[in-house]
């Protein structure tokens, strides 16, 4: 099975240059390719497991081998910088509460929003990826730009392509269940070390 779609595509439609395009292929049940394109801003990312992930310029371009992305361990939760999206007016109960937990928990958020207010008159925050040159969140996970990222309300054609990428550098995925899955409309990126604890600050108090 393959996925594909445009990530971003307000700032397409804006002509706003962080927009991509999102590819990947899934066998058996397992994502083994994933690619992102972005044009705009001549840069790609890709990775199929057990190769490691890479970030190169787009189109391709022979004087500038492609760059391998590796991370090291997150540390504390506590400490950590972490983004999520969509904003809390586009999230359902559960998940603003989720949100806010991780955010209470975590020592910077990207948008820096009130996660438990669902108010529709706050203005529309940047996407955290903004101005990062990296168009989908969780490359900012697989770059080193942030910590971990929470995406949620998502498709698996929004993560599909980044999850190899993400876990090619040493990072992790699961939904907020702790399952590698597409299909449940949660994806939390993390850090090597950072993901267990994040999962148990998004868990709901007994």
């Amino acid at each position: 099975m393959d996925h594909h779609a445009i990530d971003g595509t307000a700032s397409f439609i804006a002509s706003d240059p962080e927009w991509s395009t999102l590819i990947a292929r899934e066998e058996h049940g397992t994502v083994t390719m994933g690619m992102v394109s972005a044009p705009a801003l001549g840069r790609r990312w890709w990775a199929t497991p057990g190769t490691g992930a890479w970030m190169g310029p787009c189109p391709s371009d022979p004087s500038a081998p492609p760059h391998r992305l590796t991370l090291t361990a997150g540390g504390n939760a506590k400490d950590a910088a972490i983004g999520i999206w969509p904003p809390p007016p586009r999230l359902s109960k559960a998940e603003r509460a989720a949100a806010a937990r991780l955010a209470a928990g975590t020592a910077t958020v990207l948008p820096a929003l009130n996660w438990a207010s669902a108010d529709p008159t706050t203005p529309p925050p940047s996407k955290p990826s903004t101005g990062s040159g990296t168009c989908h969140g969780a490359l900012l996970v697989a770059t080193g730009k942030l910590d971990a990222f929470l995406l949620l309300g998502a498709g698996p054609w929004d993560i599909a392509a980044v999850i190899p990428i993400v876990e090619e550098a040493g990072g992790t995925f699961s939904d907020l269940s702790g399952q590698r899955r597409t299909d449940t409309g949660a994806a939390l990126f993390a850090r090597p070390g950072l993901h267990q604890q994040l999962l148990g600050l998004a868990k709901p108090p007994n």
